[in-house]
């Protein structure tokens, strides 16, 4: 597919618009039901904006919000659908979200990957004292989750391996040996938790990890991957090769495997905040206790717009989604490529872009994700990032003491990346210490005691002759130059 012009993500006002061809069976609903629906005697005043119509808030309310908030009515069915128990237009919906990520099944959540985690550990934690390997540095509603469920924990410590951004990744040895001496014990785990992809761009190859583990410990079948970070990853062939989804059709040997994944759809695709996605390939059973789970923790009143952001989301990916990711990876290696050749840059340099040797077998750098080292400024990364806001409206959210972290998502166009460049060769110019002007004696430069020239003429008076200078002075002795003038 081509690259996308600005015109697929910046359509002008007035414009029409061409009919998608692909399915949005929720979206829809929700147009339809609020171009339908007259006035609701149910809830939510706002709808159809007729609480604040007079209202000297109203500029606010439409600054903010806009007309998608008053599209929102609360109406279930018909006509739209039953959140718990869809058989419609939700129903439908997820069912096209499962084909495109290459799901057995798929559920949509607008109360974030939070909620969607502790959702996915109530469907696999089936037992008192179920025994589970997991990766230590996933996020805090896993441990959560984990602590609520009883479980009992063997925790793998992510060994870090680059000190600048804090980038850090589990051994692949670390993972198999504790896999199969729980095996060899009689006391295999009954589950595997992984940080998939995460904050800071590491991800890990899920198909060789299990394929590993396949092996290691036949009796280990339920896999749950946090890929948070990673839905934008199943719509690009360089990319969808490592994802959770993506294993077991990789082999014969890892279709006994069960795997939940997790997506915070709002961090990589075009979906509102807190809508999120929980998938699932594998044995049918999974799935019911997934959505009795749903049902048992997700609040009854979810938000139809978020919902009906994902269904438009996996459309749009499904439509655009290698271009849209070909866009990402080429401004990417805009930034690295500008950073590496350009001396008015050169107070930066970008992080490796590959783990080390130990980890290169299932462990890559997300090509979209840029950790940025300051090394050549007189303030740090976290000042950086502070005066990118305050001065180029430009935000970076992640940070270390020594670099910052830069997500190309498929909301980043050439003119943002060119911003920050041009932000960055600014704040260099301001910032960064001139070259110290050389300083050539033309004389010589004598302590005494003891008589013994410091400096020659033509030789460069650098910092270290300067502290020596200081050192004798202070010890009591006297400093003469050629004329043997006293200093």
């Amino acid at each position: 597919m081509s690259e996308p012009t600005d015109q697929i993500t910046t359509r002008s006002a007035g414009q029409p618009a061409a009919r998608p061809a692909v399915e949005t069976p929720l979206a829809d609903a929700l147009l339809a039901a609020s171009a339908g629906t007259r006035a609701s005697f149910h809830a939510l005043p706002i709808g159809r904006r007729a609480s604040i119509r007079t209202s000297p808030l109203a500029p606010s309310f439409d600054a903010l919000f806009g007309s998608g908030l008053y599209s929102e009515t609360t109406i279930t069915a018909p006509p739209l659908d039953t959140f718990f128990f869809p058989h419609r237009s939700l129903a439908r919906a997820e069912e096209l979200a499962a084909r495109a990520f290459g799901a057995t099944g798929t559920l949509f959540v607008t109360v974030g990957t939070t909620a969607s985690n502790q959702i996915a550990l109530e469907a696999l934690v089936t037992k008192p004292d179920a025994r589970v390997l997991a990766d230590k540095g996933t996020h805090q509603s896993i441990h959560f989750a984990l602590s609520d469920k009883h479980a009992a924990v063997d925790y793998i410590e992510p060994r870090v391996f680059c000190e600048h951004s804090e980038r850090a990744a589990l051994a692949l040895s670390d993972i198999v040996d504790r896999a199969a001496a729980a095996e060899r014990a009689g006391a295999p785990y009954d589950l595997l938790v992984l940080n998939g992809q995460s904050y800071d761009g590491v991800v890990y190859d899920i198909p060789a990890i299990l394929a590993a583990l396949a092996e290691a410990s036949p009796s280990l079948t339920d896999i749950f991957i946090d890929e948070a970070w990673g839905a934008w990853s199943y719509f690009h062939e360089s990319t969808r090769v490592r994802t959770a989804l993506h294993a077991r059709s990789t082999g014969p040997a890892l279709e006994r495997f069960n795997v939940v994944a997790t997506h915070s759809a709002h961090k990589s695709l075009s979906a509102l905040r807190q809508a999120s996605l929980i998938h699932y390939a594998g044995d049918p059973a999974l799935g019911e206790r997934l959505r009795l789970a749903r049902y048992r923790h997700h609040t009854t009143s979810p938000n139809q717009q978020i919902l009906a952001s994902l269904d438009l989301a996996r459309a749009q990916m499904e439509l655009e989604g290698d271009a849209l990711v070909e866009r990402s990876l080429r401004l990417a290696r805009l930034v690295a490529d500008s950073v590496a050749a350009d001396p008015d840059l050169g107070a930066f340099s970008v992080n490796a872009a590959a783990p080390p040797v130990a980890l290169a077998g299932h462990v890559a750098i997300d090509p979209t994700k840029l950790s940025l080292r300051v090394s050549g400024l007189s303030i740090g990364a976290p000042e950086l990032r502070e005066r990118l806001y305050s001065q180029h409206a430009l935000y970076v959210n992640r940070c270390t003491p020594t670099s910052l972290l830069l997500n190309i998502h498929i909301g980043v166009l050439e003119e943002d990346v060119l911003a920050l460049l041009d932000a960055l060769r600014a704040i260099q110019r301001s910032l960064r210490p001139p070259p110290a002007e050389r300083r050539i004696s033309t004389s010589f430069i004598i302590p005494y005691p003891p008589g013994v020239p410091l400096i020659v003429p033509g030789e460069e008076i650098g910092d270290d002759t300067l502290r020596r200078i200081e050192a004798v002075q202070s010890a009591g002795a006297r400093i003469y130059t050629i004329e043997n003038r006293a200093r």
